[in-house]
């Protein structure tokens, strides 16, 4: 009885191993992909934390800017004799906003100093140490938002870093656009963040109104 011992030839293996490196591949690619999409969508969660939080930070503070414990003064000449018009001690915003800058005016205990850019007079705790400031500025530069309370902060804080670009848009009541610190009413900020090289872009944007304007 004779045996039939053929094995398989050179040509079949190499078949095999083509069908096997093929299928590998396919595997491969499955799973870079999918790793590429997870790193994509974490970098994505990631930068939309960090614009929120820079938007978040502001948007209360840019709201409260302008705040003035005393009654404000009532004009009645001139156009406001026919319209309700108030004369205020100091701007809500600063000199020279820009679209990277703001400086956010408060005065918390009424004495109208915040009017002055060179005085930050700033409020005391009841240790008797300056514990927050009437002048907060608001910046952004190389690729980190900052803010620094006048007479409080010795240099500017980071509020969030990954911030790829920050823009403040200022309008008048009517939604014009100024640069008139007198005239500002509305605040606009948007902001863009990535956190990662070759990350995702996440771009968020708020309007503010001054509520004590």
């Amino acid at each position: 009885m004779m045996r039939n011992e053929r094995g398989y030839t050179l040509a079949e293996m190499l078949v095999v191993c083509a069908i096997v490196g093929l299928v590998m591949a396919s595997l491969l690619a499955l799973v870079l992909s999918g790793q590429q999409a997870y790193w994509f969508g974490t970098t994505q969660v990631d930068a939309q934390q960090n614009a929120r939080v820079a938007i978040e930070r502001m948007v209360k503070e840019i709201r409260e800017a302008g705040y003035y414990p005393q009654t404000p003064t009532p004009l009645t000449t001139g156009a406001c004799s026919a319209l309700i018009c108030y004369s205020y001690n100091f701007d809500p915003i600063g000199t020279g906003p820009t679209a990277t800058s703001v400086t956010l005016q408060y005065d918390w205990n009424g004495d109208g100093a915040s009017a002055s850019a060179s005085v930050n007079d700033p409020m005391l705790c009841a240790t008797g140490a300056a514990c927050r400031g009437e002048r907060v500025v608001y910046s952004f530069s190389s690729g980190a938002l900052t803010r620094q309370e006048m007479g409080i902060d010795a240099s500017p804080l980071t509020i969030a870093s990954g911030i790829s670009s920050l823009a403040f848009t200022y309008m008048a009541e009517d939604g014009t656009v100024t640069a008139v610190p007198a005239n500002i009413r509305i605040i606009g900020v948007t902001v863009t963040a990535q956190t990662a090289s070759q990350g995702a872009y996440v771009t968020m944007s708020d309007r503010i109104r001054l509520r004590n304007r």
